[in-house]
């Protein structure tokens, strides 16, 4: 491989297949312009959109409509495992347009996940009881898994179906275990909360949201449980346990913005670090900073604090409960230390935000109580830290840096800087720390891979006051 392929920001483009529902196979890798591929722990599947310059009129000839399935292999040079290799359904075809009168157009195939549209024709009227990780993954096997990558000689789905999924017949279950999707559980198995529920005609991914709101991981008690794919996977899981399992800040990847090489050595050096980031990788080329901590929207939405309202319709039991973050940070896990990233002291009202939750007692004979009062409230305040302050940060691609993983971002103080260019005086300890992924951009071209990582910092390693 020549030496120049190993720079920051190269990519190779190993496959762009689409298959149609003829059982023919094309190669469109010559005449990609553009790929974005989006994930976001808010977003439970992959999203993604191909510009395609075409001098061939493809999109006439094969035909391309919108109902094709794309095969996307991708990796950076020199790191075989930093890959994306996977299958999407083409839904759409956008922006026609003719480049050189009637010689050459380009246009954008919008794609997503095979689970994404096995999802949107599939749906659900069944009773299910017990833990809710456990249930959500009974949905996903029964209903989501798709192979990982498509394969020339699988049958196309395609045409009217009187089942409850079209998508997912009984050859996807013959097929070997390891071509197949799977959800991957995070944290202490089974979760503590249990349901008796009968999904009421929803999707699979509605279902699983519905679960993963009302949960409460096993080993945490963190009521703040995510169902989202990343480029890697499919993940169920808490962020008290992300936060956990990732709290060793030696670790994680390492971003710097604005620093030099110097400045870079010193803080890896005191803190006694070594980036798990390839050299060149960790320089970040544009930061925005769209978000930071708006108070009255935290105070609008229960951020700081929050009541609610439980009645019992069958008991006629009515209770309220309050819930004042400030005072229960350090009872969840968080990245940065147990100080939260606003103020602590801010103005709240416990009545600023109320919510109301009623509830049937023995609505079944094996009826568990929703327990409303050890998530609802909680999980208003942990996911809002999710949004509060918040950087993008463009840099060079590196697949494998997934939604759900904690990184070290580092940005520069403004201002002088100390004569002896002690530690404090280099970076802004409120900007600078450990951060949560929460959502990646994959933006690939022919000769250049970058990357936009929404990052979110929810709590400090130092105190604000």
């Amino acid at each position: 491989m020549p030496q120049e392929e190993l720079r920051p920001g190269s990519i190779s483009v190993d496959g762009f297949t689409l298959f149609n529902d003829k059982g023919q196979d094309f190669d469109l890798k010559t005449f990609i312009t553009q790929i974005s591929i989006f994930e976001d722990i808010f977003s439970n599947n992959l999203y993604g959109v191909a510009t395609i310059t075409d001098n061939n009129n493809l999109v006439g000839s094969i035909p391309i409509i919108g109902r094709e399935i794309l095969n996307v292999n991708v990796h950076v040079p020199g790191f075989e495992n930093s890959r994306i290799d996977r299958a999407f359904y083409v839904y759409s075809v956008q922006n026609r347009t003719a480049t050189s009168g009637d010689r050459q157009q380009t246009y954008d195939l919008h794609f997503m996940s095979l689970e994404g549209i096995a999802d949107n024709v599939t749906y659900l009227s069944k009773k299910y009881t017990g833990p809710t990780d456990k249930i959500a993954e009974d949905i996903f096997n029964e209903h989501l898994r798709m192979p990982k990558v498509w394969k020339k000689e699988y049958p196309f789905p395609s045409g009217m179906s009187t089942a409850n999924s079209f998508l997912q017949p009984e050859w996807v279950k013959a097929l070997p275990q390891e071509n197949l999707t799977q959800l991957s559980v995070a944290g202490s198995r089974p979760f503590k909360s249990k349901v008796t529920w009968v999904v009421p005609m929803w999707t699979p991914f509605k279902a699983i949201n519905w679960l993963a709101n009302r949960s409460i991981d096993g080993s945490t008690d963190g009521p703040n449980v995510l169902f989202w794919e990343s480029s890697q996977g499919f993940y169920l899981a808490s962020m008290d346990t992300i936060f956990e399992n990732q709290k060793d800040a030696q670790q994680r990847k390492m971003f710097f913005y604005g620093l030099d090489q110097a400045a870079i050595e010193k803080i890896s050096s005191s803190k006694g670090m070594a980036n798990k980031l390839a050299k060149g990788y960790e320089k970040v080329e544009e930061v925005e900073l769209p978000a930071v901590n708006d108070m009255v929207k935290s105070q609008d939405f229960g951020h700081y604090a929050s009541n609610m309202h439980v009645l019992d319709i069958v008991k006629k039991e009515y209770k309220e409960y309050v819930f004042d973050y400030a005072s229960n940070f350090d009872t969840f896990k968080h990245l940065d230390g147990a100080r939260p990233a606003f103020n602590a002291n801010v103005v709240r009202n416990i009545y600023s935000y109320r919510s109301f939750r009623p509830k049937h007692t023995k609505l079944f004979n094996d009826w568990e109580d929703p327990k409303y009062e050890k998530w609802v409230t909680q999980r208003t305040s942990l996911m809002h830290d999710l949004s509060n302050l918040r950087v993008i940060i463009t840099v060079p691609g590196f697949c494998n840096i997934e939604a759900g993983e904690a990184v070290n971002f580092y940005y520069p103080k403004m201002g002088e800087k100390g004569a002896e260019n002690e530690l404090k005086d280099l970076v802004d300890p409120y900007l600078s720390g450990s951060y949560v992924v929460v959502a990646a951009r994959h933006m690939i071209t022919e000769s250049k891979y970058r990357m936009k990582l929404e990052l979110v910092k929810e709590s400090l390693a130092s105190s604000l006051v």
